[in-house]
């Protein structure tokens, strides 16, 4: 009995997925966010959370229609400097700016976080300007995205 469990363990180990099994039992994913919406032009979705502990973020984004848009993750006090069109600093692991499609993971400190999907000028991708003779169409040039946050 005792030469079976260390086998065990070894087997345990080189079979893929495995240990990430038990942890998936241990510390299951945990939904954050998950939804799919239109962000009208000049606007933007702001989404918050908080973490009690150091954790694995994961973000899953898709533009299904409309121009491509931005996503940021950063902190309370720069989202106010991003509301104002400051320049802010953002997670870079957890943000793309000019997207149509993003898959990101990165691992973070404990904290309350804001991720923003932007479709304004205040970010990297711009919403197309007006399109009529002497801007005389004033489309809502809106994003659809479908978007999930989870966190483990």
């Amino acid at each position: 009995m005792k030469m079976q469990i260390p086998l065990l363990l070894t087997i345990c180990l080189l079979l893929p997925g495995c240990v990430d099994s038990v942890n998936d039992t241990v510390n299951p994913e945990r939904e954050l966010f998950d939804d799919n919406t239109f962000v009208n032009e000049d606007e933007h979705i702001k989404l918050t959370w908080t973490i009690e502990s150091t954790s694995t973020i994961r973000i899953a984004l898709e533009k299904q229609e409309g121009p491509n848009i931005d996503l940021y993750t950063m902190t309370e006090v720069n989202y106010q400097k991003y509301e104002d069109c400051d320049s802010f600093v953002y997670l870079a692991d957890l943000s793309d700016p000019n997207t149509d499609a993003a898959s990101l993971e990165a691992t973070i400190d404990a904290g309350t976080y804001v991720t923003v999907i932007d479709n304004t000028d205040c970010g990297d991708a711009q919403p197309p300007g007006p399109q009529g003779p002497l801007g005389t169409n004033d489309a809502n040039d809106r994003a659809r995205v479908d978007y999930r946050i989870t966190a483990q």
